[in-house]
C-alpha cells in the first residue's frame, strides 16, 4: 500500500512550530522526519485496518517523559500509538520501528518489528487483517 493511500483519511496537523532532529540525545529516523516536516502528526485511520496518531514534534518530549521511556524501553522514543496502550517506537542504534505494549518493559513482547517507517505503517495494518 501507498503511504498516499495509507494515510488517506488521517487528519494531518499544522506543520511544526520548530523542527527536532533528536530527542533523549538520540537521532529520529530521516523518513519519520520528512513525513513530519510536511505534516507534524496527527490522529486517524492508518490504511485499511488501523488506528491511531503521532505525536507533535512538539509533544513528543512530554510524551515519553510521561511513560518514562528512558527507564521503562532504554534506547527507544515513542513516537505514536494505537491509543488503546500500544506505543509506536523507534530504536536508532537498532535502526527499527516497533509496537511496544505500554504495560509491558519485557523486550521480548515488542513486534511489528520494521526497518522503515513505510513498512511499519504497512506491517501494522497487515497484522490486523
Amino acid at each position: 500500500m501507498q503511504m498516499e493511500e495509507m494515510f488517506k483519511e488521517f487528519e494531518f496537523n499544522e506543520e511544526p512550530e520548530e523542527m527536532i532532529s533528536e530527542l533523549n540525545g538520540m537521532p529520529l529516523p530521516e523518513d519519520y522526519l520528512a513525513f513530519m516536516r510536511e505534516h507534524n502528526g496527527g490522529e486517524g485511520p492508518l490504511g485499511e485496518n488501523n488506528y491511531g496518531c503521532f505525536y507533535r514534534l512538539e509533544k513528543l518530549a512530554e510524551v515519553n517523559a510521561e511513560y518514562d521511556v528512558p527507564n521503562n524501553w532504554p534506547g527507544y522514543v515513542v513516537l505514536g500509538s494505537d491509543m488503546s496502550g500500544q506505543l509506536w517506537a523507534w530504536n536508532p542504534e537498532k535502526r527499527i520501528w516497533c509496537q511496544i505494549d505500554s504495560g509491558n518493559i519485557d523486550e521480548d513482547t515488542y513486534y511489528t518489528i520494521s526497518d522503515s517507517f513505510e513498512a511499519f505503517l504497512a506491517n501494522m495494518d497487515e497484522e490486523l487483517r
